[in-house]
C-alpha cells in the first residue's frame, strides 16, 4: 500500500508480522515504512506527523544527483576520469590507460542534459565491469591466502542493494558499485565475505572472526560502511 504526504512524498507501507514497531527508511526517493500487523492505518499517520520533521532531514541530506561535467572531480580507487572534446567524429568514446578513463564527447552537447548524463554513467559502468573483474579476484584470493580463507570463486554483479554476499558454496559475490568506494572499504567488505565462508550468519563468532582479520574495527570499518553515501 503506498499513501502520499504533502510534505514527505509517497510512503509505501510494508506489514511485517515480526515487526515490534514502526520503522521509517528514505530509499531512491521513496519511503519506505515496516509496521506491525496489529497497528492501523490511522496511527500510522500519527507516528508521521510525530516524525516528519526528522523524515524531512532526511530528504534534503540525500546526495545531490550527480552532474558529468568536464570540470568534475570524479575518481574511483583504480582511475580517474577526464572528458575531452572529440575533435575527430560525433561519437562518445572511452580509453582507459594509466590509471586515466578519458572519455571523447561531441562537440556542442549539454551536459545537464539527461540523455548525456545517461551516456556517460553507461560509459563509465562498462569500465566498473572490466576494473572490477580485472581487481577483484586478484584481492579476493590475496586476502584469503593472508588470513587462510577458503573459497569457491568470486562473481561480479551490479547490484545496487548489497556491496556483497557469500554463498552457501562458498562463493563471494560483489557488487561492480564497490568502485566507488575507497580502497579500505572495498578490502573490508571482502573480508566480510569472506568470514561468511566460515561463519555464515551475523552471531558473535562472525563478529570475533571479523575483528581477528580488521585489527578490532569490525564495528567501526561496519558503521563507516554504513554511512557511505554515494550519489551515483
Amino acid at each position: 500500500m503506498i499513501i502520499t504526504d504533502k510534505d514527505l512524498g509517497e510512503i509505501r507501507l510494508v506489514q511485517n508480522r515480526r515487526a515490534k514497531k514502526i520503522i521509517v527508511r528514505y530509499r531512491n526517493g521513496i519511503f519506505l515504512l515496516t509496521h506491525p500487523t496489529s497497528v492501523n492505518l490511522l496511527y500510522i499517520k500519527s507516528v508521521i506527523e510525530e516524525i516528519k520533521p526528522r523524515l524531512l532531514r532526511l530528504i534534503e541530506n540525500k546526495p545531490q544527483k550527480l552532474l558529468l561535467a568536464p570540470d568534475s572531480d570524479f575518481k574511483t580507487f583504480s582511475f580517474k576520469l577526464e572528458l575531452v572534446e572529440n575533435f575527430v567524429n560525433n561519437n562518445f568514446c572511452i580509453k582507459l590507460k594509466d590509471g586515466i578513463l578519458s572519455i571523447l564527447y561531441p562537440l556542442y552537447i549539454k551536459f545537464d542534459d539527461n540523455e548525456t548524463q545517461k551516456v556517460l554513467k553507461e560509459q563509465i559502468e562498462r569500465v566498473f565491469h572490466y576494473e572490477s573483474n580485472r581487481l577483484f579476484p586478484g584481492k579476493v584470493k590475496v586476502l584469503a591466502k593472508k588470513y587462510k580463507f577458503e573459497y569457491n570463486r568470486v562473481k561480479i554483479n551490479k547490484s545496487r542493494g548489497r556491496w556483497g554476499s557469500c554463498s552457501s558454496k562458498k562463493d563471494i559475490n560483489l557488487s561492480y558499485y564497490l568502485m566507488l568506494l575507497p580502497e579500505y572499504l572495498i578490502d573490508f567488505v571482502i573480508l566480510h565475505e569472506l568470514c561468511h565462508t566460515k561463519e555464515m550468519n551475523h552471531g558473535n563468532n562472525f563478529w570475533l572472526l571479523l575483528d581477528e582479520v580488521t585489527n578490532g574495527k569490525a564495528k567501526e570499518l561496519t558503521k563507516e560502511l554504513n554511512a557511505f553515501k554515494t550519489n551515483w
